[in-house]
């Protein structure tokens, strides 16, 4: 399999998150990029680094912008040089505000800006965020384009994530949806598209997205948002509307997942992209599923990853796997290492 990798995909991540109330080390650290190119590099993939696109690439652009508001990618963009004119800011964004956005009135303060665009306080924005995330969606891209060409199989290194991002809002630390960007690549070539998230949290950001369309059909398996974030999406009536009405699936399962109970709902996400007729597969790929996650709460073994592996490779689909979360660093290449050795086993 080939492998695009961000050129930031080891970069520093941001120094802080709020957990549980309190401000806590960010996971997103760099070894995580290092363990994941580790595992692939041991499960023999062929490594490439993707060449960077900006704002001057047009189909970059185009892709961006067919999924995210332009106003957010305007904020993206300039927010840190924004945010450091300011009196005492803070060496990342946070907001210490959160707007009702059925009453609030549009505030182009930069604190105001934070608070309008900025979910939750794991998605700090640094001097090097907007550059870090064009970084995944060139890998995202590449790997996309290389499935559109005949590849069966790809893996793009994204970091940072991107599942958690929506149309115009950065959080849990994503900032562009690059499972949905890809989809967007891929539907150049595939009347139907399937993403299906095996991350520990729900992709609240794609379902966001392709909520009212029928020809990307989203699939998440999660922990259940009753007590588990991002809380407030990944509920199993979450269906679709409009002509999304039945296009998005939810699998919510409780806390102390195991093997058997997660292949069993791996199983029924199958069923329901093949029912669906997708053409090709989007994987949002997280390891925060594994026993040791500090941000999760199943019970998955590295062994599990090869199972699920040869579930998806049962698919037989042309299949893209976008790299999302895992933060447990002294598992995580074993992890992606069993991930492929699974996939190439069917």
């Amino acid at each position: 399999m080939r492998a695009v990798i961000s050129p930031y995909y080891e970069a520093t991540g941001p120094s802080q998150m709020l957990h549980r109330g309190s401000f806590v080390k960010h996971y997103d650290v760099l070894q995580r990029g290092q363990a994941i190119y580790s595992g692939l590099v041991e499960a023999g993939c062929t490594i490439e680094t993707a060449t960077l696109l900006d704002d001057e690439n047009s189909e970059c652009r185009d892709l961006i912008l067919s999924i995210h508001d332009a106003r957010y990618i305007d904020y993206l963009k300039n927010a840190w040089v924004n945010w450091s004119k300011i009196q005492h800011s803070s060496a990342e964004i946070l907001p210490n505000i959160s707007p009702n956005r059925h009453i609030a009135q549009f505030n182009e303060h930069p604190v105001a800006l934070a608070g309008w665009y900025i979910g939750d306080a794991a998605a700090p924005i640094g001097e090097h965020t907007w550059r870090n995330a064009l970084g995944s969606v060139s890998a995202v891209i590449e790997a996309a384009s290389g499935l559109k060409h005949g590849e069966s199989a790809m893996y793009a290194l994204c970091r940072p994530s991107g599942h958690h991002a929506c149309q115009d809002m950065a959080m849990g630390m994503c900032f562009l949806n690059n499972s949905a960007i890809a989809a967007q690549v891929l539907r150049q070539q595939f009347c139907r598209v399937a993403i299906l998230d095996i991350d520990m949290h729900h992709g609240n950001g794609t379902q966001q997205i392709f909520y009212r369309r029928n020809d990307v059909l989203t699939v998440s398996i999660h922990g259940d948002p009753t007590h588990f974030y991002p809380f407030y999406a990944g509920f199993e009536q979450e269906n679709g509307v409009e002509q999304g009405e039945g296009f998005n699936v939810n699998l919510p399962l409780p806390a102390g997942t195991h093997e058997v109970i997660y292949l069993d709902a791996l199983n029924t996400a199958v069923n329901k992209i093949l029912e669906f007729g997708a053409e090709a597969a989007i994987v949002a790929t997280g390891f925060d599923t594994f026993k040791d996650d500090p941000l999760g709460c199943f019970e998955l073994e590295s062994s599990s990853y090869y199972e699920i592996g040869r579930m998806l490779k049962s698919l037989q689909l042309p299949t893209l796997f976008v790299q999302e979360g895992g933060y447990f660093v002294p598992a995580l290449r074993e992890n992606v290492r069993q991930l492929m050795l699974g996939f190439g086993s069917s």
